[in-house]
């Protein structure tokens, strides 16, 4: 098992804000996804105000899932705004990493709230992203259970989803924080006060259940949708797509997680040409994950301004509401950092 202090330790005489690209290049990719994530975060936003304005209507809103939608905002966007505003703004931004760098680079207490509450929300998604696979699986399974089940469960599930991930961020609380970025590349770490303890194991509890159980709902519910014909095969093709993006993120999270575990000071320099390979491959597979929710947004919207507000629409369209919202929400499962942390200890 790799020590997290030495390669902290290494990393911290490396700590660059040069990406090697020009600063025009950085500000336009930084732009380009500001030009989607902000508009498809205020999409969401508008989304959660209105089931908050009609939460009375009960013929239209009176469902688990618009419960859960709204917890799942609520860390989506916080999620967004950090990651947006923090990392990627430092990654892509050179004049502000060097501002901050001085100031962040030793280990202090600064970042702690801060890195405390994003990995907080990063397990509360994936909780959240369970919760609503299991809303999804049980009102096509057992449709008649399935109200019952979520009216008396749906509020102790969402309080589980908040609480649980402070089991494995408490190592953070406890430890100081360091801002590293290698070759503008955007990290923070933070101190290992107990070797044992580390939010390596949380992501990897979590993910693992949570990729199984979507994969095995899916298959299930798509299964049964696909008997009914008609517009449930869009629905089950819909359903099966975002399966294939759901699981991946999952997949790729759980991969890195493990390396994460066994890498060392000893084989960064043996593992740098295989390093190599897997940024191309992550960086590729996180902007084909971009455009594809570019798209997948852009239906979302469609839907929403076509059927969400007209009662009797929403009655028939319900179940496509819901697959459609769950892809949306796994925008975002696997950030940036994450890949990050695993590159750059590999090299």
């Amino acid at each position: 098992m790799g020590d997290p202090q030495a390669i902290i330790e290494l990393l911290r005489e490396n700590v660059s804000c040069n990406s090697g690209e020009s600063n025009q290049i950085q500000y336009f990719k930084y732009g380009i996804q500001l030009i989607y994530v902000l508009p498809l975060g205020l999409l969401y936003l508008s989304f959660m105000i209105t089931i908050m304005k009609r939460k009375k209507d009960r013929e239209l809103f009176d469902d688990s899932f618009f419960t859960l939608l709204l917890a799942d905002g609520i860390i989506t966007l916080y999620f967004l705004v950090s990651d947006i505003g923090f990392f990627r703004l430092t990654s892509y931004v050179r004049p502000v990493c060097e501002y901050l760098l001085p100031s962040l680079k030793d280990p202090s207490y600064i970042l702690t709230p801060f890195y405390t509450s994003y990995l907080y929300s990063q397990l509360a998604k994936m909780l959240s992203t369970l919760a609503m696979s299991v809303n999804r699986y049980t009102s096509v399974i057992h449709p008649v259970r399935h109200k019952v089940f979520w009216l008396r469960h749906c509020y102790k599930i969402i309080i589980a989803i908040f609480i649980i991930p402070l089991c494995f961020v408490w190592p953070v609380i406890i430890g100081t924080t360091s801002f590293l970025p290698i070759d503008g590349n955007s990290v923070i770490y933070y101190e290992h006060k107990l070797p044992w303890a580390r939010t390596t194991y949380g992501r990897i509890l979590i993910a693992i259940p949570t990729l199984l159980f979507t994969v095995y709902s899916s298959f299930v519910t798509s299964s049964k949708l696909g008997k009914l014909g008609g517009r449930m095969k869009k629905v089950e093709h819909s359903m099966n797509v975002a399966t294939v993006f759901t699981a991946a993120g999952f997949v790729l999270v759980l991969i890195l997680q493990i390396v994460y575990l066994v890498v060392t000071t000893q084989n960064i320099t043996s593992e740098e040409k295989s390093a190599i390979g897997l940024k191309i491959i992550m960086a590729g597979t996180q902007i084909s994950n971009d455009f594809y929710m570019l798209r997948l947004f852009g239906k979302f919207a469609s839907f929403l301004a076509s059927e969400t507000f007209n009662v009797k629409k929403v009655k028939t369209m319900s179940y496509k509401l819901r697959v459609m919202t769950i892809v949306i929400n796994d925008f975002r499962l696997m950030p940036r950092q994450v890949v990050d942390v695993f590159l750059l200890e590999l090299r």
